[in-house]
């Protein structure tokens, strides 16, 4: 019998899901140390988000890649008489 991962906590929860999350609920239930308890999971992800003040509804929230975040926006001036 394989051994589980211990069950994490906390910020190395939020780590441990955050870099899982590309790969899935399943997966990432399973690395944090949950095995197949997806609900014990979820439930430790959002205390761990809350005790940092962040609010975590689910995996996707922190999957990074799937986020919209523009950041190839230009900020510089149109013309040398805006700088």
């Amino acid at each position: 019998m394989m051994k589980l991962p211990k069950k994490l906590h906390g910020i190395e929860l939020l780590d441990c899901a955050q870099a899982n999350a590309k790969s899935g609920l399943y997966t990432a239930t399973q690395q944090c140390g949950y095995g197949n308890n997806i609900l014990a999971f979820q439930k430790e992800l959002q205390k761990a988000g809350t005790e940092i003040g962040i609010q975590i509804s689910g995996l996707n929230d922190l999957d990074l890649e799937t986020k919209k975040i523009d950041r190839g926006r230009d900020f510089s001036p149109d013309t040398p008489e805006q700088i």
